[in-house]
């Protein structure tokens, strides 16, 4: 059984100005779970992942595409499908990438 506490993440700055991540845990290059902190305003440009994205919000607010998501929200996007996202406001995001299963 593995625990971590936000107050003890370790951020780390991203390629993205305004984003920092805290890997929770890492399976490979393409596989990971982790939590973004982001400043309103921060755009993470069109891009795609080999697997599939599940994106849940915590807090703030989080365009994808053209959809406004908000605590409790949660966007799964499909492998290879290109899409830009968004920090509309101070935001805490948690993200799975890397999981090829369809969901169910």
């Amino acid at each position: 059984m593995q625990f971590s506490a936000i107050e003890d993440f370790d951020w780390q700055a991203t390629a993205t100005p305004g984003a920092e991540k805290y890997e929770i845990w890492r399976g490979s290059k393409t596989a990971y779970f982790a939590a973004f902190r982001v400043k309103a305003g921060t755009v993470f440009q069109p891009h795609a992942h080999p697997g599939w994205e599940y994106l849940t919000v915590l807090s703030g607010r989080w365009q994808v595409g053209e959809k406004v998501l908000g605590p409790g929200d949660v966007a799964i996007t499909a492998p290879e499908e290109e899409h830009e996202e968004r920090a509309l406001d101070d935001s805490f995001v948690i993200i799975s990438i890397g999981n090829n299963d369809v969901p169910g």
